[in-house]
């Protein structure tokens, strides 16, 4: 079990993130949620690095596409994603 988030992988995720969050639709962000998702279980995360990961695919998740406060949600998501970083094997 991993207990941090390599930095090539944080890296990937942070491009991932950023693009499904710039996709124009549910549609097109999905590849990248669907990578994010696919990032988080074969990483076999244990711990608060796993707790964030989830955090951050199911508000990324909910923050791509055309949505209503979106700015608002992306906020929320960022936000999870800065948590992350403080996950980084150092």
């Amino acid at each position: 079990m991993n207990l941090y988030i390599s930095q090539d992988t944080y890296d990937e995720v942070e491009r991932l993130v950023k693009q499904a969050l710039e996709a124009p639709s549910k549609d097109a962000a999905k590849p990248y949620v669907d990578r994010l998702d696919f990032l988080r279980r074969c990483g076999n995360y244990g711990g608060a690095t796993n707790n964030i990961f989830s955090e951050l695919v199911s508000s990324v998740k909910r923050a791509s596409g055309r949505v209503s406060d979106k700015e608002r949600l992306c906020y929320f998501a960022r936000q999870d994603l800065y948590k992350l970083q403080g996950q980084i094997e150092r």
